[in-house]
Parts: C-alpha cells; sequence; structure tokens
C-alpha cells in the first residue's frame, strides 16, 4: 500500500477557485495531485445517503480514496451513559455515510477526561469503544 496525501475539509482556496459543492471536492483536489479526502462531519453527520454516493462515485473516478471525520461532541469516556450511548450512535451515523461514500475509515476523537482520572477515562472509553464495535458489525 502506498502513501496517500490530503486534506482534512476544503481549505480557503476551495471557495476562492469558484468551488461550491462537496460533489465538486475530487476535481479540486486533482488539481494538486491529491488522493484523498476526509469528508467533515465535526458537526453532525449531515449528508444524506444519495449525495453521498455520488460523491463517492466521482471520487472513484478521480482517483480519490474517501474517509470521514465523525462529529467532534463524541464522548466516550463520559461519566453519563446516554452520552456514551449517543457516542455509539454518532460512530454508526458516521459508518453509514462513509459507506455510502465508498470509503471505509472513520475519524474518531474519543472526548477529553473531564473531572475523572486519565485511568477511569480510558476505561469507559475502552468499553464504548467495544460496544461501538459490536453494533458496528452487526
Amino acid at each position: 500500500m502506498s502513501a496517500k496525501f490530503g486534506p482534512a475539509g476544503t481549505a480557503e482556496s476551495f471557495k476562492a477557485m469558484g468551488y461550491k459543492s462537496s460533489l465538486q471536492v475530487p476535481e479540486y483536489l486533482n488539481q494538486f495531485n491529491l488522493d484523498c479526502f476526509e469528508y467533515q462531519c465535526g458537526r453532525g453527520v449531515n449528508i444524506g445517503d444519495e449525495k453521498a454516493r455520488e460523491l463517492g462515485k466521482i471520487a472513484k473516478e478521480k482517483g480519490i480514496t474517501l474517509s470521514l471525520h465523525a462529529p467532534y461532541y463524541i464522548s466516550m469516556s463520559s461519566i453519563e451513559e446516554s452520552k456514551r450511548l449517543n457516542s455509539v450512535n454518532y460512530i454508526l451515523a458516521s459508518a453509514r455515510a462513509v459507506n455510502a461514500m465508498g470509503g471505509d475509515r472513520i475519524i474518531v476523537h474519543t472526548g477529553s477526561c473531564g473531572k475523572i482520572s486519565r485511568e477511569e477515562a480510558l476505561r469507559l472509553a475502552i468499553d464504548t469503544m467495544k460496544i461501538s464495535l459490536s453494533a458496528l458489525k452487526s
């Protein structure tokens, strides 16, 4: 497997060059000889299946590998179980979107420790990750 290079999200030059739609990202990236793109869902997974499939089709035609950044508000180590379970749902939504795009990778930030120890945060994050992986498999 060779190394791939590309941005996470679009640069200011994307709009400055007249591009408006995420469907134009593969064309934009080809100008710079880049071959991958991390689609940003930091504020939520707001891309529909149809648009995700179209982006994936165009990206494949242009030789662009896609990945997706899951929402920033994921908190896998929260002391509140409901927040951890919501995080699982956000991960599942991210996986559905990247799958529709034809990608196979999501990027997840597990959240912060908050007011608990690193050890406790890690324990909770590992537990939430296990639940997430189980949900993804099913």
